[in-house]
């Protein structure tokens, strides 16, 4: 059985926060039902009521590109209410959302749009030539993702006008947030979530994510590169045995959409230059089973195989017999 060493940190305490908000946020799989697609991911501070009652925790903002719908997820209960039963049309195929005090930042086609959080009445603020992939925002800075373009745009959020860019540090699909001093990405292709410095777009941090196909990323204050808790949202298909009682063969295989949101723990270790993801646990069976077809006589048999090794990444926990005991040797 192995064990990776952030298996040991996950376990842990995360570390202290500027708010309380990221110590009552719980750290559990997030899935709402009825859900096609999660896109784009924000916080709504004190919007979740503690399963306790006595306070209230940040919430989730998420869009469903398929259906249209912004929704607002419990994080205590995997609810999900719809905020926009009457617009949403205009919600249709936006991959990329952000929130600034009551104002909504989203993206559409080649343009990002804002509005108020209460009546999501759309203003267009800038259009860009290219596929706009994820937008975030923080004060009066606009910060725009752009797989084709591979850049990342710095835009005034108040006129428009293009600041600065820097190139983007995947090659794939891009969902974006600021918080602080730093800036969080996730790319679908690369399966990796990056930290950059907002301000140089300077790499200080990369790790893998444990599921496939990341489609948006929110963090709360007090997280740094170093070590802590980023909410991943994932979007796939997973397969599943239908059981179809009017057909023939009554099972039958096929496909269905699965979304989620996920706490991605990490540990950068800087001095050995890299960084640890969630940890896990991982038990293997290896078993040879000796069934001649005529009697053999077999003498001195030995069977010798390779077993995992102990690194910075992993850890073997324990190695147990299957039938016949063996002998472990330890070589280098």
């Amino acid at each position: 059985m192995l064990e990776t060493p952030s298996s040991i940190l996950s376990s842990a305490s995360p570390p202290a926060a500027a708010n309380s908000d990221a110590e009552a946020m719980p750290t559990r799989l997030i899935q709402p039902i009825g859900v096609k697609a999660l896109y784009g991911l924000s916080f709504i501070n004190s919007a979740a009521e503690t399963p306790d009652g006595v306070g209230k925790g940040p919430a989730l903002l998420a869009v469903d590109p398929y259906r249209g719908y912004l929704l607002q997820i419990d994080p205590y209960t995997d609810n999900a209410t719809i905020l926009n039963p009457q617009q949403a049309e205009s919600f249709e195929g936006t991959t990329g959302l952000a929130l600034w005090q009551d104002t909504l930042w989203y993206t559409h086609d080649h343009s990002v749009f804002s509005c108020k959080l209460g009546d999501l009445e759309a203003q267009q603020v800038l259009t860009l030539p290219y596929t706009i992939d994820g937008v975030a925002v923080w004060e009066n800075t606009l910060y725009i993702s752009c797989r084709k373009a591979g850049y990342i745009f710095i835009h005034d959020r108040t006129t428009g006008k293009r600041i600065t860019q820097f190139s983007a540090p995947g090659i794939g699909t891009e969902n974006i947030t600021v918080c602080g001093e730093y800036l969080w990405l996730c790319d679908q292709v690369e399966q990796t979530v990056y930290c950059l410095d907002r301000a140089t777009g300077e790499l200080l941090m990369k790790v893998l994510t444990p599921f496939p196909n990341p489609t948006g990323i929110a963090v709360l204050p007090g997280t740094t590169p170093e070590q802590g808790i980023v909410w991943v949202a994932y979007a796939n298909e997973e397969p599943y045995v239908r059981d179809n009682p009017n057909a023939e063969m009554p099972f039958e295989l096929t496909f269905r959409d699965r979304t989620f949101i996920h706490p991605l723990k990490f540990h950068r270790r800087s001095d050995d230059g890299f960084c640890l993801s969630n940890g896990y646990l991982l038990e293997m069976a290896y078993v040879e089973e000796i069934d001649s077809l005529e009697e053999v006589q077999l003498s001195g048999l030995k069977w010798h195989i390779a077993l995992p090794t102990n690194t910075d990444r992993q850890r073997v926990r324990s190695v147990e017999p299957v039938g016949l005991p063996f002998a472990e040797t330890v070589i280098n």
